[in-house]
């Protein structure tokens, strides 16, 4: 029983005992029946009592019982959420495994697109003016009119002299030629072809730009962030060191060059970036 369930039987108890009658004529008048002695009355408080005691006992013993089980089901509840962790810590720690090769694929594709779109972009750069040298020397200038003079006679020879034979004739200017249909054919063949060369190098550029583009989009979507290199300061936790350049007017450790891209997967480093620093 409850502490107030205690208390509204005494008060019930006690309102009783109020009600008795007071006096002994009182006590007369009522019935035997009806008629409680001291004795009575005590044993059956002393009853109560006793019952009290035992309830408030079995009370308190459920209330252990219930807090043992509660406790008991904390436990498992707390043992369950962190089994549920390390299994999930389990699975995501699967999931990076079975990604990582091919994200470092991905990566070794990335750094070979990146190879030769550089090499391409060198290559366009040296062909492109040597071509326009080539093509400027296949052109043929028209030539320009000239004034024709009349060559002056030669002299007569002495046999010529010694026989009376007239003098020759005086001979027409010579005139430079004009450029032949073949020379304007391969003039035509060398512009055309300069044309498709400056093309055709113009789309492979841009092509593997655009393809370094979508891979690179990828790579973020995965979570694979690349360290930024180039005027940082040298960081041991993400770089590794090539080459220390002497005598360069930057400040002591910091990076030059970028010689492989390094790149940050989750905040971890996935790859360490390969760089050039400056040396003091």
């Amino acid at each position: 029983m409850t502490p107030d369930a205690v208390s509204a039987v005494l008060a019930d108890f006690q309102a009783w005992l109020t009600a008795l009658p007071a006096t002994a004529e009182d006590l007369e008048s009522s019935s035997a029946e009806e008629f409680i002695d001291l004795h009575t009355l005590l044993a059956q408080f002393l009853a109560v009592r006793q019952e009290v005691n035992l309830q408030t006992r079995a009370v308190r013993a459920q209330q252990e019982q219930n807090a043992e089980t509660l406790k008991q089901l904390t436990t498992a509840l707390e043992a369950l959420r962190q089994s549920q962790e390390n299994a999930g810590e389990a699975r995501e720690e699967a999931i990076d495994e079975a990604v990582r090769p091919l994200l470092k694929s991905l990566v070794d594709v990335y750094d070979g697109v990146a190879l030769a779109s550089r090499e391409m972009q060198r290559l366009r750069d040296t062909v492109l003016p040597n071509l326009e040298d080539l093509v400027a020397s296949t052109e043929v200038d028209e030539p320009e009119p000239e004034p024709e003079i009349a060559p002056a006679p030669p002299p007569p020879s002495w046999w010529q002299r010694w026989l009376g034979a007239p003098p020759p004739p005086p001979q027409a200017p010579s005139k430079p030629g004009k450029p032949s249909s073949e020379q304007r054919e391969r003039e035509r063949l060398a512009r055309e072809s300069a044309e498709r060369v400056r093309s055709l190098l113009s789309s492979l550029v841009m092509g593997y730009t655009m393809s370094l583009q979508r891979i690179e989009r990828t790579l973020r979507q995965h979570d694979l962030d690349a360290i930024p290199t180039v005027g940082e300061r040298f960081d041991p936790e993400r770089m590794e060191v090539v080459e220390a350049v002497a005598n360069s007017d930057r400040p002591s450790g910091e990076v030059m060059e970028e010689v492989r891209r390094g790149y940050l997967w989750n905040g971890r480093v996935f790859r360490y970036a390969q760089v050039r620093v400056a040396k003091g």
